[in-house]
């Protein structure tokens, strides 16, 4: 395969493992076909000191607001048998690295820097100066890609509707869509068996989805984030919405949805998904002020599959639970995050 013939995910695959290659009588043998699981692909080293047996986590850009979800994500992944995960991105900074080496991450970036810190073979490398310019996301992490990437993920089933009804759903160019499908399919995520889509290693599409989401998709839905008065408390925010009469016109998301969603928890945050219109309207009727540390954060909605379809508390509406996964990040949500993909979304990807 050529070199631009490479998707970039594999292409920092190959870049990252030029420190590995470099290990004295070292042999690298890569399997970088998709077998389900939340990974990349896997890959065996060996030597006269032995073998170790990888699976990758690709990331394409690490940055500290995808850090801790990336180390849950590698923590909490099932992986093959008697493998190990090996981050692997663009570039891995100093302080990230740190960060990384603490929590027992082993990592590698297309630089040279490396981390391996496991029987039969520890090797650390450090203070490679970064790496020449990143490569772009590929387009199926791109704004209109996760948006469509989104639709298949809330229901697998679409994955075999018209291209026009996936335009109009995602609210994307219907020149996009045979694209994008072509991604998917080059990406191992796709399989075509007589002219029947079926998607393939939804575990990892999805956490490679919502590190998308996070990155490039909800900084363009960002309208303003709030702290709420202090005369009522956030688990009191629906019974408000229902009493103003706006509870049917916007979408509850976030920590505060995943809370009435599953039992046994409460919320220390919010999202709402919702327009302009009603934006101001909250804005004066419970006197929000803007704070960009608040625990109400106001986005707009996409496309036209945002809503959840299952059962609503009285008189408001609940952002899909995939949506409100994709919100949920760091150790103080990681119970609560696990519940609520074992009871809403785990049963989407088995059906």
């Amino acid at each position: 395969m050529s070199r631009q013939a490479l998707q970039k995910d594999e292409q920092i695959i190959y870049d990252s493992m030029r420190a590995i290659r470099g290990i004295p009588q070292s042999k690298i043998e890569f399997m970088l076909k998709k077998v389900g699981g939340p990974f990349a692909g896997t890959f065996r080293l060996s030597g006269p000191w032995g073998e170790g047996y990888f699976y990758l986590k690709v990331v394409a850009k690490l940055t500290p607001a995808l850090l801790e979800l990336v180390i849950h994500q590698i923590k909490t992944s099932p992986a093959p048998g008697n493998a190990r995960p090996l981050l692997v991105s663009h570039y891995i900074s100093p302080k990230l690295a740190a960060q990384l080496k603490a929590k027992g991450i082993e990592y590698a970036d297309c630089a040279g820097n490396l981390f391996l810190n496991q029987m039969p073979i520890y090797i650390e490398i450090n203070g490679k100066k970064h790496a020449p310019k990143a490569p772009g996301a590929d387009k199926l992490f791109r704004t209109a890609g996760l948006k469509l990437v989104y639709l298949f993920l809330r229901n697998p089933k679409t994955v075999n509707a018209t291209y026009r009804m996936l335009a109009e759903d995602a609210g994307i160019a219907l020149g996009a869509i045979g694209g994008l499908l072509g991604e998917l399919e080059k990406r191992g995520n796709l399989s075509v068996d007589h002219g029947e889509r079926q998607l393939v290693a939804m575990e990892e599409l999805l956490q490679r989805w919502q590190l998308g989401y996070l990155e490039t998709l909800r900084p363009k839905l960002m309208r303003q984030s709030y702290r709420l008065p202090e005369q009522f408390a956030l688990n009191e925010l629906p019974a408000k919405l229902k009493q103003l009469g706006i509870g049917q016109h916007l979408l509850i998301g976030g920590e505060l949805a995943a809370t009435l969603l599953v039992s046994g928890f409460e919320a220390q945050s919010a999202v709402l998904y919702l327009e302009q219109e009603q934006q101001m309207q909250l804005e004066d009727k419970l006197q929000l002020v803007p704070d960009p540390q608040g625990n109400l954060t106001m986005l707009k909605p996409f496309g036209l599959q945002n809503f959840w379809s299952g059962k609503h508390p009285d008189g408001v509406l609940l952002a899909d639970p995939l949506l409100t996964f994709a919100e949920l990040q760091g150790p103080a949500t990681d119970q609560l995050a696990e519940k609520l993909y074992r009871q809403f979304l785990a049963p989407r990807f088995e059906a």
